[in-house]
């Protein structure tokens, strides 16, 4: 699984930084932002499948919302 810090480039062929990375509901998502400018964040479920990890960029905003409001709350609490 990935790391905080680790660089990982996604089929966009774009470079990205592992910012964070939560376990929500048995599920583990990963917070990207891009190496270079302009920059873009990425909120993605991470998976490992045959030995490779597989990432999903969340696309539904109702998700999108929760993951980042418990980021949020995560970053609140420490």
């Amino acid at each position: 699984m990935l790391k905080a810090g680790q660089i990982v480039k996604l089929s966009d062929n774009k470079e990205y930084i592992v910012i964070n990375r939560m376990d929500i509901h048995s599920i583990n998502y990963v917070y990207l932002m891009t190496t270079s400018k302009p920059l873009e964040i990425v909120i993605a479920t991470e998976k490992e499948k045959d030995g490779k990890v597989v990432l999903k960029e969340i696309k539904d905003n109702d998700e999108l919302d929760y993951v980042l409001s418990q980021i949020a709350f995560s970053k609140d609490n420490n």
